[in-house]
């Protein structure tokens, strides 16, 4: 198995960019070869200059030490320098490109990343590999130089002392080898539970106000605090494995210094090597243990990137659940009439062979007609309508539009003549006036009025005193919901799409206002062929065709007359809600 295979596959990032990578590498080697050259002019001042009472030998090694600390210091700094672009570099490339991947995900892949998880991948994971990249261009080439450039100048030295550079060198690969492979699970886990914290923080940080309203902060915190223990444990884990590598570092080389004392005084008595010998020997030690110990964070690091890494590419290597077919055709805008035809379709959220949540729905909306989707809560209306744009693909079966299955056309294209008001009404941060025409940046002023008082918007926002360019916060939250239903269905109408969905999009306004914006679209897009999925019969008295469903299958259809005298669930329904009431009455 390759070392490091999901780091080494970010070597591409790079590509382009390698002499920069060069040259700091060569900043490294001459930073570190400076370095090592002080130990050399330290025996040459003791032998050469002390001991011989040599004053200007003394004063010459001295000022060549300063001279090399100088350039050692210099090359460092330009590395730095550069190690710091790689890293932010890396970030930057990683947080556009794994940003831009979740956007081709199609519901099928968001319904099994939650937000909290994108969250952590985008920012914790990247981090960590930011890190791992600046420390890499840093020290990687650097450490080992330094050991490989000590081992020789010993060797030239005092070839009878290496093998206690060599004994060091490889316990501590061991110790490294050993160590490394416990924390590359250990960081993996760490990182796997810091997705169930951020997730436990999106939902309660969203639903803060439901806690409050049912008092339900306390088992919020319960919950909170579980997950947040299971985050610490997984946490500390690698810190305390962590914790034997420096501790074994210092014993490994407090052991070898006392061998160069021992063995290499034997060495000076004996008349083999000189004193300043000695000296030098135990400063490149000294070099060793700063690498070491630089080691002992650095390569943590790196495997925690690994971990990092291998996540980032998972989610890269997710291909959409719903993919363009080769040559998939553009629909024209201009061109389409907007008839809609399922032809037995079934759909599983498992794939093929999993639970059908909808089965063998077969119908046409003509141009210009209603389609309403009635049923309890799981019935599967709104999976009807999401397959519409193919926000999912159909199991079984096929839907067309136009008479071309949608499966043959690009989902943009598909996606710029169909509209929906989604279930859940997202605002973005910014003006009223960018979220209405958020389908179309482009949309005329005032085709975004229209389509606010289609969407009976305009009351409301022609009072507050910025009127249109008034400010929205994030996902809307300075409105209430029925103000941020209707600023959504008016984001919805204001391209005049040819097919338009409204998936449960009134929910939160009161009958008039729902009568009124029926109206209002009845009139603005009397071509366009509209799907209304709803819970409130209210809601569907109007449609020209009203499909009742009943889990995932359609039990009966037909207008609201017609469903009044042969439908017993239908007649149900109507009693229990509208006790009645005619349309005309509640209007």
């Amino acid at each position: 198995m390759p070392l490091l295979p999901n780091l080494r596959r970010l070597m591409v990032i790079y590509k382009g960019n390698w002499r920069w990578i060069v040259l700091s590498q060569v900043f490294v080697l001459l930073g570190a070869l400076f370095m090592l050259l002080i130990p050399v002019q330290v025996a040459s001042l003791l032998n050469d200059g002390v001991l011989a009472g040599n004053v200007e030998k003394v004063i010459d090694s001295a000022l060549n030490m300063i001279l090399f600390a100088l350039l050692a210091g210099a090359f460092s700094l330009a590395n730095l320098y550069v190690a710091a672009r790689v890293g932010e570099g890396t970030a930057h490339y990683l947080r556009k490109q794994v940003y831009e991947k979740v956007q081709t995900f199609s519901f099928g892949n968001l319904d099994r990343y939650p937000v909290g998880e994108l969250l952590v991948r985008l920012t914790n994971d990247i981090y960590q590999i930011n890190m791992a990249a600046n420390y890499a261009t840093r020290y990687v080439l650097y450490a080992p130089f330094m050991i490989l450039v000590a081992l020789v100048f010993v060797y030239a030295g005092s070839p009878d002392l290496v093998w206690i550079f060599v004994l060091v060198i490889v316990v501590t690969a061991i110790l490294f080898s050993a160590i490394s492979m416990i924390l590359q699970k250990q960081f993996r886990n760490r990182q796997q539970n810091l997705d169930k914290v951020n997730n436990v923080l999106q939902e309660d940080f969203a639903g803060v106000r439901v806690v409050k309203a049912f008092v339900r902060q306390d088992y919020e915190n319960a919950r909170f605090a579980e997950v947040n223990e299971q985050f610490r444990k997984a946490s500390v884990s690698p810190l305390h494995t962590n914790a034997f590598m420096l501790p074994s570092i210092f014993l490994i080389l407090g052991v070898s210094n006392a061998l160069v004392i021992w063995f290499g005084g034997l060495e000076v008595i004996a008349g083999t090597i000189d004193v300043g010998q000695i000296v030098a020997f135990t400063q490149y030690f000294f070099f060793i243990l700063a690498q070491l110990w630089i080691l002992s964070f650095v390569l943590p690091q790196i495997i925690a990137a690994e971990a990092s890494a291998g996540r980032l590419a998972l989610l890269v290597d997710t291909p959409p659940a719903v993919l363009d077919a080769p040559g998939a055709q553009d629909l024209d805008p201009a061109g389409v009439k907007g008839k809609i035809s399922f032809e037995d379709v079934s759909f599983s959220y498992d794939g093929p062979g999993g639970k059908e949540s909808v089965k063998n729905i077969s119908f046409v909306a003509e141009p210009g007609q209603t389609v309403a989707f009635l049923g309890a809560t799981g019935s599967g209306k709104s999976t009807i309508v999401n397959l519409i744009p193919r926000f999912y693909d159909v199991t079984r079966g096929r839907i067309t539009i136009d008479g071309v299955d949608v499966r043959e056309v690009s989902q943009d294209s598909l996606r710029r003549v169909v509209d929906i008001a989604l279930q859940e009404a997202v605002l973005f941060s910014g003006s009223i006036h960018e979220n209405i025409a958020f389908g179309d940046p482009d949309l005329p002023f005032d085709r975004v009025v229209e389509a606010a008082k289609v969407a009976d918007a305009d009351g409301f926002v022609s009072a507050i005193p910025e009127d249109y360019e008034s400010r929205v916060a994030r996902r809307g939250a300075n409105f209430s919901g029925g103000q941020r239903q209707r600023l959504s269905i008016a984001r919805a109408v204001a391209p005049r799409p040819r097919v338009l969905i409204l998936d449960d999009s009134t929910s939160a306004v009161d009958v008039a206002t729902e009568a009124r914006i029926q109206g209002a679209m009845n009139t603005m897009l009397a071509g366009t062929t509209t799907f209304i999925v709803a819970q409130r019969i209210s809601t569907v008295l109007l449609a020209d065709t009203i499909l009742l469903l009943d889990q995932g299958e359609i039990v009966d259809r037909g207008s609201h007359r017609e469903l009044m005298e042969k439908s017993p669930l239908y007649r149900e329904i109507f009693e229990s809600q509208l006790g009645g009431i005619s349309r005309e009455e509640i209007s």
